[in-house]
């Protein structure tokens, strides 16, 4: 009985907000008419038929491909990797190194990112100098500006580490006493015995991947707004900026309903071959 307040207050902020957003689809939604006059689909025709949706569709895929290979699978080899050494003092010190920018503000990391990707000043291009390269114009280049803008994520990817970590330190040491008799060791041990059993850990880290991922905007906000013209925008920044800069709110809705839809159905495949696997 205790717990039912906070359980009704959280499916009503959720499911109502959910349903009003799907409501507000279909209308033409203004501050002063809400929910307004009811257009139907077009919407979602405006939506689809935007000169710059595809652009925002595919950049956000070409987030998810980043995203995937340095965010998702980078952790996984540094938990493995980490597994392997021997030294305590040195495990406790990688330890509290992948622990470290969970702690700092996000917006503090963001300073200090946009400082090392300054074109003038910034640690990156120093760098490239050493080895007689030339400076780039990192978020300013379409052409490197969403990497810059996911690479920071790599760092940011230390609680992942330390969760593999101790799905790894979790299976059991006679099946690996067993592996090393039958002569299982490097690659055949992570293949064998260490991926198989914390593959519930890496489903649940991938889905939440996909989702955040498909959500992005906050880091994009404040490296680029979407900028170079439009080269890093997303399906999560233009939601916001349907909604707080251009007011189209029955627009900004069917976004976010698309949006809902692409996540549902790539959580479900996801979890459909995960229980096909298990079966």
């Amino acid at each position: 009985m205790f717990l039912l307040p906070g359980i009704l207050a959280t499916l009503l902020l959720k499911y109502v907000t959910i349903g009003t957003s799907v409501t507000w689809s279909f209308f033409n939604v203004t501050v002063q008419d809400m929910p307004g006059e009811f257009v139907g689909l077009q919407n979602y025709i405006n939506l689809f038929t935007a000169p710059d949706f595809g652009i925002t569709f595919g950049n956000t895929l070409v987030y998810l491909g980043l995203t995937l290979l340095l965010c998702f699978l980078v952790p996984i080899i540094q938990a493995v990797i980490l597994n392997e050494i021997r030294s305590k003092k040195l495990k406790n010190w990688f330890s509290t190194l992948y622990i470290l920018p969970a702690v700092i503000p996000g917006t503090v990391i963001i300073v200090i990112w946009r400082w090392i990707w300054n074109p003038e000043y910034g640690v990156a291009n120093y760098i490239f100098g050493l080895f007689g390269l030339e400076n780039q114009a990192w978020l300013s280049d379409p052409e490197l500006v969403k990497l810059c803008i996911v690479i920071p994520g790599i760092l940011g990817g230390g609680l992942s580490v330390l969760l593999y970590y101790a799905a790894i330190l979790g299976v059991p040491k006679d099946i690996y006493e067993a592996a090393e008799l039958d002569g299982c060791s490097g690659w055949k041990k992570v293949r064998y015995i260490i991926l198989p059993n914390i593959k519930f850990i890496i489903l649940v880290q991938l889905i939440m991947t996909v989702i955040g991922t498909f959500q992005i905007m906050d880091v994009i906000f404040q490296f680029t707004n979407g900028g170079p013209a439009g080269a890093s925008n997303s399906l999560g920044l233009n939601i916001y900026k349907l909604f707080n800069e251009q007011f189209q709110y029955g627009q900004g809705s069917a976004l976010s309903t698309v949006l809902l839809l692409i996540i549902a159905i790539i959580t479900l495949i996801q979890l459909k071959v995960s229980k096909t696997d298990a079966d």
